[in-house]
């Protein structure tokens, strides 16, 4: 048994995160957007293979995008 009070804060927390997340993904180029939507937030996960032949880049550059696009997402949460 947990505190409810705890329960609720974390809920809280939880519920203001995904949100600005969801914000934060908004922001980005749709390049970067899709990519990452498509590799993480989606219930079948690209691979880096697909979205590269579907960019026409080689999967690095996918990868690249990707690291790219998380990073400015963890910046744009944090401000």
């Amino acid at each position: 048994g947990a505190d409810p009070a705890e329960q609720i804060e974390n809920e809280n927390y939880e519920g203001d995160n995904n949100f600005r997340l969801a914000e934060a993904v908004e922001r980005l180029d749709e390049r970067s957007r899709s990519i990452l939507q498509r590799r993480w937030l989606s219930e079948k996960k690209s691979t880096l293979h697909e979205l590269a032949a579907e960019y026409d880049v080689s999967a690095e550059r996918i990868r690249q995008l990707e690291k790219n696009a998380m990073k400015k997402v963890r910046g744009l949460m944090e401000a």
